[in-house]
């Protein structure tokens, strides 16, 4: 058979499989005697941990709470679609860059309402479904190291199809999904080049199975009982909440049988996987992510500087401010067991030849390495070359990107975008308007502005003492900077020497607080804050507040709460 003629035979086999495989799973329906998890039902009690009016018990609430609506089919973004192929197929490196972006909505990419398939993306699927496998095929010691059995056994075939597609599909297989696949293998015979019959048989599967909405949504089709507001989810959709959220890819062996058995049926199953998946390594691809997005690193990548004014500056500094803010996020969150607190005034640093000059310091070559900066210079996140870099001009600082920053990303307030007549250019600097404050203060003077630059400029003077590079200095323009000042917020007013000063006091700020756990719900929850959430995130923010805002609890405590083990009935 021609290879035009086997792809095209391949594309028909297998149009109708992903077809029927999108329609044969409906979901556990109602009450079927199984408690959240799937197994056989709540816990000793008999109580489902719904209330009288059908909200659910949370723990962080006084009142029954209703979770916000999310979709009950939540597609995977291109990150979690490369680490599943990866942890499935054993691929070092996923096809996902190239497919067109995730849109963003509020920062973050994952956000489920905007994650849909149009017909581009769905090209981007088959050709990366088809690259996959024809790569697994060409690699036979990885084809048959997602085998789990001897190829020549009569079963293997059909025991391939169900381990393979229940971890594909985070569920156990249907029977209309078991037959439907093992015909797609017994369909793959001699439809892929060079190949055994075997071999291509779990080509098709493979091929098939990346095409299917079963394994590109998570799906979460476990039907309400009656007519209760909340649905309590199965076992298996735990399980997918969790490691996507906590791994950023599929459930491993260990959690597929937590579903299975019936341990995720309880808040405290629940809290001992979530601990044991935060101790794992693939724990940090979501802190990573997550800290990426909601500091806006992807800015390092294009980032520029006035050759004059900084001749050292090239891409190579700016990817290492990149690398430097992700291993510390790391170190602080997963190593180190760090707070919000930490983020914010740790004067740890990893630096390496590029960054060395920038913070004074010898230079620890090329490899980089830790070291501990001058207290009094360095705290946290905000002082890192890399947000003072990024939140600056090629040429000079820049108070309103750095003010507004603060203010939306650490106080989440909503600060509109400036009226698109505005004139964005500061007044050259002059005998009466010198350092970069004393000309953001006049440009931003007038009666219209300061509404709005009230709040935006006096947390970004707090950083006037360091340059557009990240640098410290003491002088702007041949005059003294000044980096004092006052932000006014709903919990008080803080005066502030500098940025150090700020840092270390908004650290322990509640509303920065509040708003990195907020933050943290959008991205773990994959939606907006909705005003159903507003009981559960006051509560988990007292809770937190008593511990310290400790990372690591703060993700355990997001597992515990309704909104993380039901899902609203009225989901689309």
């Amino acid at each position: 058979m021609h290879v035009g003629t086997r792809k095209v035979v391949r594309w028909t086999v297998l149009a109708a499989a992903v077809v029927s495989l999108g329609g044969c799973y409906s979901g556990r329906q109602g009450n079927e005697g199984e408690g959240a998890d799937g197994g056989e039902g709540g816990d000793e009690s008999g109580d489902d941990g719904l209330g009288p009016d059908d909200g659910a018990i949370d723990e962080f609430c006084e009142d029954e709470v209703i979770p916000g609506r999310i979709s009950r089919f939540v597609r995977l973004t291109h990150r979690q679609y490369d680490n599943t192929v990866a942890d499935l197929l054993g691929v070092t490196q996923g096809p996902g860059s190239t497919f067109i972006p995730d849109p963003a909505i509020g920062g973050f990419s994952n956000n489920a309402e905007q994650l849909r398939v149009n017909d581009p993306l769905a090209r981007d699927y088959r050709r990366a479904a088809e690259q996959l496998s024809a790569d697994l095929v060409a690699d036979t010691s990885r084809l048959m190291s997602i085998v789990p059995c001897d190829p020549t056994a009569a079963t293997c075939a059909s025991d391939f199809v169900a381990d393979f597609g229940a971890k594909a599909f985070r569920r156990p297989l249907t029977a209309d999904e078991q037959a439907m696949l093992e015909g797609v293998f017994a369909n793959g015979a001699g439809l892929y080049d060079g190949t055994g019959d075997f071999e291509a048989g779990v080509a098709m599967v493979v091929e098939g199975v990346l095409q299917s909405p079963s394994f590109l949504y998570r799906s979460e089709l476990t039907a309400p009982s009656g007519d209760a507001d909340v649905v309590a989810l199965d076992g298996y959709e735990i399980a997918s909440r969790l490691s996507y959220m906590l791994w950023n890819s599929m459930p491993d062996d260990e959690l597929r049988a937590a579903a299975a058995s019936g341990e995720l049926d309880s808040a405290e199953g629940v809290e001992a996987q979530a601990r044991r998946m935060l101790a794992d390594a693939k724990a940090a691809d979501p802190i990573a992510d997550f800290h990426d997005q909601w500091l806006g690193l992807e800015e390092y990548e294009g980032l520029t500087k006035d050759p004059v004014s900084f001749p050292d500056f090239s891409p190579e500094t700016a990817a290492s401010m990149r690398q430097e803010t992700l291993a510390f996020v790391q170190k602080v969150a997963l190593e180190d067991e760090g707070s919000f607190a930490d983020l914010m005034t740790s004067n740890e640093a990893w630096v390496d030849s590029n960054l060395a000059s920038i913070y004074g310091v010898a230079d620890p070559g090329p490899a980089g390495a830790w070291m501990t900066l001058d207290a009094s210079e360095r705290s946290g996140l905000l002082t890192q070359a890399g947000f003072l870099a990024s939140h600056a001009y090629p040429g000079e600082t820049s108070p309103i990107h750095r003010g507004v920053f603060i203010q939306r990303q650490l106080l989440c307030a909503s600060i509109p975008d400036p009226p698109g007549d505005v004139d964005l250019d500061l007044p050259p600097a002059d005998g009466e308007l010198i350092t970069t404050r004393q000309r953001v203060e006049h440009h931003t003077s007038p009666q219209a502005c300061t509404g709005c630059h009230t709040m935006i400029n006096e947390p970004g003077f707090a950083f006037e003492n360091y340059d557009a590079v990240g640098r410290l200095r003491d002088m702007d323009n041949g005059a003294p900077v000044d980096s004092s000042g006052t932000l006014q917020t709903a919990e008080g007013d803080l005066n502030f020497a500098n940025g150090v000063d700020l840092s270390q006091q908004l650290a322990e700020h509640p509303l920065a607080q509040r708003c990195y756990l907020d933050q943290w719900f959008r991205y773990a929850s994959a939606r907006t804050v909705a005003n159903e959430d507003i009981c559960t995130l006051g509560g988990l923010h007292d809770s937190l507040s008593e511990n310290g805002y400790d990372i690591k609890e703060l993700l355990v405590s997001l597992t515990q709460t309704v909104s993380f083990r039901y899902r609203n009935a009225e989901g689309e």
